[in-house]
């Protein structure tokens, strides 16, 4: 195909997306068991004939608190992001819901005594408000970047990194595997290629449903390299936690669709006799200018008391994205994760903005001798429409190529879900 070609290609998938997720916020959200695609048919010329283009002009436009807010009298800066889905479901599916808050956040940044810097952040996430990361960070000169209070453990690209900068609308299930967060203290710091986090952690509040117990240590290397032909990432993970007398641990994850209610298929509930569980953690990822690749492989081994044989749970997850438009992932050596996308060319209703697509194969298997947490694999193929650094359109397609839990009512079957995101961030 030649560049002539391609650029007609790319201008007309605004129009695609824009029918797509209309779909979902509208007929096919509210006609679950009729077919969701649309024909694919080129968009009217006049501006008047469309009127979803026009109003994501005028949204686009419209940037209410854009860039945060700023309150000189207290020095506090407050910011925040609101992501609104709406998702349709084939008729053998994991439920159906019309449209939903999926995440509200706002969070809150002000400078300290001696360049202590505090944080605080709070979620809505499906109608449930959760404390996310709550503590004090500072430069130092011995340890880096030192972090006391609730926060993210440092393990897993995806885990450890921003919701709003993940490529899918959802983590894949292989969240189930890493821990959430925590109370503790971390350090981070990175030399050339190097860049590693590790700290002390235990009991935290409730993150996506999820909430930690015991003691742990966990820690994070990674080596980020760049080479003639793009950068490269590659990273280690590790955590052992310690738990008390009679706990229970608990493995879950959302599924990779946005649902308002109901049970998650992958769920292990609360295992009893839980003593001590290690996870393990592999990553890599490469981008070559608009393509990137990204894989990341977790394990975690539980063992029990009461003599009780140990769990082991896998999780696995590989993806291609393409920026049609030519951007590149922009990767934090901060934290050795990828931070958003920026267009080069903000969208104004005439053209511009940033386009991706992407691809993503993942499996996770929570089934273990007496155990039977469930085993999914998914296929997702998604499209994301970055009109500025604060409005994005997305939309999924998630179908489950397997599910395999004993007792089950989704046990063999294969659902599918389109899924539509509209996601503001100040």
């Amino acid at each position: 195909m030649g560049d002539r070609q391609l650029c007609i290609s790319a201008k007309r998938l605004p129009a695609l997306l824009a029918v797509t997720i209309g779909c979902a916020l509208s007929a096919c959200a509210s006609q679950p068991g009729k077919p969701s695609v649309a024909p694919a048919t080129e968009a009217p010329a006049s501006g008047e004939d469309r009127p979803a283009a026009e109003a994501l002009r005028r949204l686009s436009l419209f940037r209410p608190l854009e860039g945060g807010i700023d309150t000189p009298l207290i020095h506090t800066q407050i910011h925040g992001y609101l992501m609104l889905d709406a998702a349709a479901y084939s008729t053998n599916g994991l439920g159906h819901t019309d449209l939903s808050v999926r995440r509200a956040d706002v969070n809150f940044q002000k400078q300290l005594w001696r360049d202590w810097l505090f944080y605080a952040d709070a979620q809505l996430v499906d109608w449930h408000l959760e404390f996310k990361d709550v503590y004090l960070r500072k430069q130092t000169r011995r340890f880096g970047v030192v972090t006391i209070g609730n926060q993210q453990e440092p393990f897993g690209l995806e885990q450890y990194g921003s919701f709003r900068n993940t490529t899918f609308l959802e983590r894949s299930t292989s969240s189930a595997i890493a821990p959430s967060r925590s109370v503790g203290v971390t350090s981070s710091d990175f030399h050339g290629p190097w860049i590693w986090s590790y700290g002390f952690f235990t009991a935290g509040t409730k993150d996506e449903g999820r909430q930690q117990r015991g003691l742990a240590l966990t820690g994070r290397l990674a080596y980020a390299l760049r080479a003639a032909n793009g950068f490269y990432h590659l990273a280690i993970d590790y955590s052992d936690r310690k738990f008390g007398p009679s706990n229970e641990q608990r493995f879950d994850s959302a599924p990779e669709v946005a649902l308002s209610s109901g049970s998650y298929f992958l769920d292990t509930h609360g295992i009893e006799g839980s003593d001590r569980v290690r996870r393990y953690g592999l990553e890599a990822a490469h981008v070559a200018g608009p393509f990137s690749w990204q894989a990341e492989f977790m394990a975690a081994r539980l063992q029990r008391n009461s003599g009780l044989p140990s769990l082991n749970f896998t999780g696995w997850y590989a993806y291609a994205s393409w920026m049609l438009t030519g951007e590149t992932r922009e990767y934090r050596e901060s934290n050795a994760t990828f931070g958003q996308v920026t267009p080069r060319v903000a969208w104004n209703g005439h053209g511009g903005g940033a386009l991706e697509v992407a691809v993503r194969l993942s499996q996770t298997d929570l089934n273990d001798h007496d155990v039977f947490g469930g085993k999914e694999t998914n296929l997702t193929v998604g499209i994301n429409w970055y009109l500025d650094k604060s409005v994005r359109l997305s939309a999924n397609v998630v179908h489950a190529l397997g599910l395999d839990k004993p007792g089950s009512d989704y046990d063999g079957k294969h659902p599918t879900a389109l899924v539509g995101r509209l996601q503001y961030q100040f």
